[in-house]
């Protein structure tokens, strides 16, 4: 996964939303052209495509060279490139590796976008060229299919940046989190519905159908269906999230379970200031947990156990408490959207290679291999 960096920064869907951006232009100057009935304006084509094909992100991976070419019969004496002994030669291809590699994954969407392109500088030797019905329907597919794409990104990415001015945790409070972020842990399975619908909570996730796979523990998820006076609820109606997910529950699905199929979502750790959000000092499912609804009450959790990661050498009792408290939770009402995930970790290169075409980078969220985060 040596291109995973191109991935996570979206170069790819960048080239097409710039490539979507500038086929606009190209079409109005055309069309311009055929209105004005100005068809010696179009050698200006040319100008547009060195323009388009030099930004520095298009230029790192795409190759674009413009040339004139003489037609054989003039070969021995040409003289100077004109219309009448010449004619235009665009070399236009994906060039680096990790463009090729995005391109199968995308299954070949910028190569066909790549070939439109094409079509449209053949223009500047006949303009009066033109596509069949089943080319036009062919490339109307691409263009409907990275309009989506580029749509979804921009979305995301213009959550993103509401989210970045709202009210920040202050440092001294961030500092105690142990890995910079909350966890939510899951089996591949459900990955797919979370980048979709966000992260639910127990009974809306079950009640609508929306998980494949459930890893929890039957008889913990069972003391959870209760109300809490505190919480302001049930336990099931909030999405948990670990403060340090290397705690026991972890520990027993990578003892009991295929750790290729676990799935670690760090999510923004500020979403402790968003409405509808507690924290608890200990495992949700044990009575003696308290929770909590003020930020201000942060330090009546162990963040002395908690960044320790440790709670199995103790004698029964104290090792049960040790268990509780590492299990310490963030409880969000209901869901929490995908924008508030950052980034997305597995265990192997088998694993990543199936997260990779649900596109989780159009969200924002980086993907990446990070053993040392299991057991």
């Amino acid at each position: 996964m040596k291109h995973i960096d191109s991935y996570n920064d979206n170069d790819y869907i960048n080239i097409l939303k710039l490539l979507q951006d500038e086929m606009a232009v190209i079409e109005n100057f055309l069309t311009s052209i055929i209105q004005n009935n100005n068809f010696s304006e179009i050698d200006d084509l040319e100008m547009f495509y060195n323009d388009i094909f030099s930004k520095p992100v298009i230029k790192k991976h795409i190759v674009c060279k413009i040339s004139q070419i003489y037609k054989p019969l003039y070969l021995s004496n040409p003289g100077p490139h004109s219309k009448g002994n010449s004619y235009y030669h665009l070399i236009l291809k994906l060039e680096s590796e990790e463009i090729n590699w995005l391109d199968n994954l995308y299954n070949k969407v910028l190569s066909r976008f790549i070939r439109f392109y094409k079509h449209f500088f053949s223009k500047i030797d006949n303009y009066f060229i033109s596509m069949n019905s089943s080319q036009l329907e062919n490339y109307q597919q691409v263009f409907e299919k990275i309009k989506e794409e580029v749509k979804v990104f921009i979305d995301t990415v213009d959550k993103r940046e509401i989210l970045s001015r709202r009210q920040q945790l202050k440092t001294e409070l961030l500092t105690k989190i142990p890995f910079g972020g909350l966890f939510y842990i899951t089996h591949l399975d459900n990955v797919a519905s979370i980048l979709k619908l966000g992260i639910l909570s127990h009974n809306l996730a079950h009640s609508n159908g929306f998980v494949s796979t459930d890893i929890s523990n039957q008889q913990v998820n069972a003391r959870r269906n209760r109300i809490d006076p505190n919480l302001g609820g049930n336990i099931h109606d909030y999405t948990p999230l670990y403060f340090n997910h290397k705690n026991p529950m972890l520990y027993t699905l990578c003892k009991n379970t295929d750790r290729n199929k676990l799935i670690l979502l760090k999510v923004n750790p500020h979403i402790l200031l968003a409405e509808n959000v507690s924290f608890s000092d200990g495992n949700a499912s044990v009575r003696s947990t308290k929770f909590y609804n003020n930020i201000e009450e942060f330090n009546n959790i162990n963040w002395t156990l908690i960044n320790s990661g440790s709670w199995n050498h103790y004698e029964f009792n104290i090792k049960r408490e040790q268990s509780r408290i590492m299990c310490s939770e963030v409880l969000a009402k209901e869901k929490i959207p995908s924008y508030y995930i950052n980034e997305i970790f597995v265990y192997s290169e088998e694993t990543l290679e199936q997260i990779l075409p649900m596109f989780p980078n159009h969200l924002g969220i980086k993907t990446s291999i990070n053993k040392s985060l299991y057991f």
